[in-house]
């Protein structure tokens, strides 16, 4: 009995791995938020803001319909997470348009070349000063880090295949054009071959990047 298709392998029009399904378990996770499998243990605190501040919270909050508590555990945590750890790794906020003004003037393999060029000057450090583990799992959390501070909608889809793999599929909509899913895509890849995975299977439009990955357990 063949896997059904994952999420993304509609976007890529057919499933290419074909490995005996033993367990499904399926979850997307739309936009900015994560689901936690296991309860996280948590400390109550108190803090004083100013109350325009706190107005603002509550209208985002609304927004979004969630608690303000809620809202500012997300906003703590990717200050831990990523925001003030990212600068000393040597991120800094672009402009969109900048970035796609500049890849306009790069052909494909120039493109290519960059990727590569990033992916081996900067990915191993950035990974271990965010998350003290340098393997396929800590990249992957990596990226999906990544996407929900940069504000990509995105949905991640998990399945277990059998005892000893998972698919890892992504779509991220980050509507920059086509040169912008390429750049991603080569420096994913290298990313993964990093760690000896080279199945990872990339499909790219103007609008939208998808790719899925076999991982070990």
């Amino acid at each position: 009995m063949q896997p059904e298709p994952s999420k993304a392998s509609q976007f890529f029009g057919e499933n290419r791995y074909l490995v005996p399904e033993k367990k499904q378990e399926s979850k997307i996770y739309p936009n900015r938020e994560n689901t936690q499998k296991t309860r996280t243990k948590t400390e109550s605190i108190t803090f004083r803001l100013e109350s325009e501040i706190l107005d603002c919270l509550r209208r985002e909050a609304k927004i979004k319909d969630v608690s303000v508590n809620t809202l500012v555990s997300q906003i703590v945590k990717q200050h831990a997470n990523w925001h003030s750890i990212a600068p000393q790794a040597g991120f800094i906020p672009v402009r969109k348009p900048l970035i796609i003004k500049l890849l306009e003037s790069q052909n494909d393999e120039q493109i290519k070349s960059l990727a590569q060029h990033v992916a081996l000057y900067s990915n191993k450090d950035f990974i271990l000063m965010l998350r003290r583990k340098y393997n396929i799992h800590s990249a992957l959390d990596m990226i999906e880090t990544w996407l929900r501070v940069s504000g990509y909608p995105y949905t991640r889809n998990l399945e277990d295949l059998d005892y000893s793999n998972k698919l890892y599929s992504f779509i991220v909509q980050h509507q920059m054009g086509r040169k912008w899913s390429l750049y991603l895509a080569e420096v994913y890849r290298n990313l993964f071959e990093e760690f000896g995975v080279r199945n990872a299977q990339f499909d790219m439009t103007d609008s939208a990047l998808a790719f899925e990955i076999l991982v070990p357990v």
